[in-house]
């Protein structure tokens, strides 16, 4: 790879990773919000902002857990080489922030669960906001992998 190539087409997994991991995440906040009491019942209209901040959240996640994984293992490009281990690894890293998020905001009384909400055993945190994380995590960067290699 040329020394040109290679900002360019970590400029193209950004600017491809951000709008999919939002996108991804949105549509998700978006469906699960029946399962938090102080979202139940409320329109799509009246969610619509609740669910857009807290998506702005998860990209963040997202972008961090990429930062993580180029430190980690010292290379830039690690979240487009669309290995097994990577993919692995930002669902570890998606899930671990989506437990501590959810015990610190269940402690601190920031929301509740209805009985929509599946709750995991031992970790006692809601089901859908970690298979969220676990999953849109890796699914955000093997999409945005796949777009940036396009021609």
């Amino acid at each position: 790879m040329s020394a040109t190539e290679h900002p360019r087409r970590l400029w193209s997994f950004f600017a491809a990773l951000s709008p999919c991991a939002f996108g991804l995440n949105w549509l998700w906040e978006m469906v699960q919000m029946p399962a938090y009491a102080e979202m139940a019942g409320r329109s799509w209209w009246d969610s619509l902002m609740v669910c857009t901040v807290a998506t702005l959240g998860d990209v963040g996640i997202t972008l961090a857990a990429v930062g993580v994984g180029a430190l980690a293992t010292g290379q830039l490009l690690w979240g487009m080489t669309r290995k097994w281990n990577v993919y692995a690894t930002a669902y570890l890293l998606g899930g671990a922030c989506a437990v501590a998020i959810e015990w610190r905001a269940l402690a601190s009384g920031r929301w509740t669960y209805t009985e929509y909400m599946p709750v995991v055993p031992l970790l006692e945190v809601g089901l859908w906001p970690l298979l969220q994380l676990s999953l849109l995590v890796p699914a955000a960067l093997g999409l945005a992998a796949w777009w940036s290699r396009r021609p």
